[in-house]
Order: C-alpha cells, then sequence, then structure tokens
C-alpha cells in the first residue's frame, strides 16, 4: 500500500467509446472558463460526444473556480473524463496537506499568481468566501475554512486519475514512457504529469498517446505556430496551444468522429480581441523565430517601441515589452519578426498594439500586420 494521498498517486481509468461516437480532446484549460465555452460551442459539443480534459484545469488564469464547477456540471449531462495536470495536483497539495512548507507556498505565492494571469484558485476560494488575502491572516485556520466551504469541489479535484486508457488511444497530461501501466500505477504522478518535451524522448507507441503540458509551438523551430501536433508515424497528440501560459495562446480542441478513425480536425478559441485587415500583406521571405528556451540575446540599440536585438549572429527587432528587465539580456517570452500574409477581411487574434503594427496570430501562426484594421465584435 502507498501512503501517497489520492491525488498523487498514478491511477488509470479505463474505458471504451462507443461505436461511431464523436471524441473531443482539450487540454491545459488553465483557469480560462470562458475561453473554454467558447471552444466548446465551436466544436459543437453535444451529448452524444465524448469529451476528455487532459490536465491543468487550473491557475495561470481567472477562472480556475468555474472551470471546476463548469466541468463537475458536464459531468452530470454528458459523457466527459477529467484527468489531472501537474498544476492541479499542485495546487489540491498546497490546500489539503498539512505540511506548512507547502501551506506556505500556497500563500506566498498568490500575489504574483494574481498579478500575473490574473488570479489564482486561492484567491478565488478567498473572494467567495470573504476573506480578503492578507499578509497577517491566519493561514492554519483560513485552509481549515476553505477546506468546509468547498469540500464538494475539493473532493472532486481529489478524485480525478492520472491517466484515461481506451483500446485506441491513452491520454495522460505530460506522457508515458510506455503503455505497460503495471510498472506505474499506483506510484508517484508526477512524472507523467510534469514531462518536459516529451516530443524530445524520442517514443513511439502501438497507439495514440495524447498529451498537453507543453505549449506545442515550444516544439517548432520556424514559424510559431499553436495548432495541434499530430504525429500519426510515432502516435502522438500535443494538445497544448499556450492557453493561459502565454499572452498570445489558444485552447485546441482536437476531434475525431469515430475511435477507430485517423481523420483529425481540430478548433480552437481564445480570449482575446479580434480584428479585420483592410489591407493585404506580403509575407516575410527572411525571418527569425527566438525559442523560449533560448532567449538569451544582446540588445543592440533601444527605441521607445522596438529593440534591435542580436541572437545567434541574426539582428532581430522585437517589442521593448518583450525584455525581461529582471534577468537582463534575455527576452520574457517567446518572439518573431515574422510578417503575416493577410489579404482584405482576413481575422486575427489581436496580442499586442506596437506604434502602427500589431503582433497577432492569424490561422494559429503568430506574426506582424502593419496594415489598418477594424475590430470584430464579440458576437460575430
Amino acid at each position: 500500500m502507498t501512503d501517497l494521498p489520492l491525488y498523487r498517486q498514478t491511477r488509470v481509468v479505463r474505458t471504451q467509446f462507443r461505436p461511431g461516437q464523436r471524441i473531443l480532446m482539450i487540454s491545459d484549460i488553465h483557469g480560462h472558463d470562458s475561453v473554454f465555452r467558447k471552444l466548446l460551442k465551436k466544436a459543437a459539443f453535444t451529448k452524444d460526444d465524448a469529451l476528455v480534459i487532459v490536465g491543468d484545469l487550473l491557475e495561470k488564469g481567472p477562472e480556475s473556480l468555474k472551470v471546476i464547477r463548469t466541468l463537475m456540471a458536464l459531468e452530470q449531462t454528458h459523457q466527459v473524463h477529467v484527468l489531472l495536470g501537474n498544476m492541479d495536483v499542485f495546487t489540491i497539495h498546497r490546500i489539503l496537506s498539512d505540511d506548512p512548507v507547502w501551506r506556505d507556498m500556497l500563500f506566498d505565492k498568490a500575489p504574483d499568481m494574481v498579478r500575473s494571469w490574473g488570479g489564482c484558485l486561492l484567491y478565488e476560494l478567498l473572494e467567495e468566501a470573504g476573506i480578503p488575502l492578507s499578509a497577517d491572516l491566519d493561514r492554519d485556520a483560513t485552509v481549515h475554512i476553505l477546506r468546509e466551504r468547498f469540500a464538494r469541489e475539493l473532493s472532486w479535484l481529489s478524485h480525478l486519475p492520472a491517466i484515461l486508457d481506451t483500446p485506441t488511444i491513452t491520454f495522460v497530461h505530460g506522457g508515458v514512457p510506455h503503455l505497460r501501466f503495471d510498472e506505474f500505477e499506483g506510484r508517484i504522478s508526477e512524472p507523467y504529469l510534469k514531462n518536459d518535451d516529451f516530443l524530445s524522448k524520442g517514443l513511439s507507441f502501438e497507439k495514440y498517446v495524447a498529451v498537453g503540458h507543453w505549449p506545442t509551438v515550444l516544439y517548432r523551430d520556424r514559424l510559431m505556430d499553436m495548432s495541434p501536433l499530430i504525429l500519426k508515424d510515432r502516435r502522438i497528440i500535443c494538445l497544448d496551444g499556450g492557453c493561459g501560459v502565454k499572452h498570445s495562446g489558444q485552447l485546441n480542441c482536437v476531434m475525431l468522429p469515430d475511435a477507430e478513425s485517423e481523420d483529425f480536425s481540430f478548433v480552437s478559441a481564445d480570449g482575446l480581441p479580434h480584428v479585420r485587415a483592410l489591407n493585404a500583406q506580403e509575407e516575410s521571405a527572411d525571418f527569425t523565430y527566438i525559442r523560449y528556451h533560448d532567449r538569451k540575446v544582446e540588445v543592440l540599440e533601444r527605441g521607445p517601441v522596438f529593440v534591435r536585438v542580436r541572437w545567434h549572429g541574426k539582428d532581430v527587432r522585437v517589442p521593448v515589452t518583450a525584455l525581461d528587465e529582471n534577468e537582463p539580456g534575455q527576452l520574457n517570452t517567446d518572439m518573431t519578426d515574422y510578417r503575416l500574409p493577410v489579404s482584405p477581411g482576413d481575422e486575427m487574434s489581436l496580442i499586442l498594439r506596437c506604434g502602427d503594427e500589431i503582433y497577432a496570430r492569424k490561422n494559429n501562426i503568430l506574426g506582424w500586420y502593419q496594415g489598418e484594421y477594424t475590430h470584430v465584435p464579440e458576437t460575430e
């Protein structure tokens, strides 16, 4: 028997989808309930479908509690399978553990999370309970109040499994080394929930493994493409569009018409304002993509809006706001100087305004647009 709490164990749930049943898979909602609901609407999700949420429901967004309640309600009316991600386990453990180190992490990190992401689960629980987040808060007493007040939500979270296994697809947030679950079932789940750079491990499987955790843009070295990655030769599906983790991110939903099919399609949604181009623009012939895990640069020239930097011998223009003032000489995000191919009428998600230009996402790809545009009403 293990001494691990249930939510830290590698629990495998097995199921089988109905013949002809459409399958929808989404990962890394990260506290963006409104975007999640928008995505389900775009995917035309119905009670006939099977929906799998591949972990990281919480944090890095302002609506973690709403996400929990939305999924709890959907489970009552639809076929929904929800899995844990690494952020979910860390958050649950900080709330349910009696270890003062984890308790302090819960409260100490909350202000930064609220500043960076607009909210966190602790902040939302405190707000609903009418308890101000302050430095002199009695943390032990407060956690006990929250455990009682939100017992239903916390119990639901703590009973979620780590892996969903079906005859044709295995779902797990980070990734697994193989499909012999008896070798790690019941053991600590973190290695399979936080499995960074999963694709680089060179693994292939006899059936599909669908994962989240690592934004797909980090696997690409030419264009900043947020769309899902489907590797049919290796039987791997990478879902994470960077929602919440990146301001430029999107939430992806990969769909199959049937469990036996390999006819993949997807839709995506975001919480950004949308604009419609009024002018044409040609695509860049030459451009650079500074990747997040290799973002150290040499600053050559500073301007009021843009900075010219050198990266691996290339001169690249980036926004002033992309420089990390806490880590001089590196960017705070990945960035490209790619100019999008645009036709009049094209719709784009507006990420950043820089003078007369915008940094935008069109058809899942990030880049710059230098023409005029109009805003698209949210209902359109």
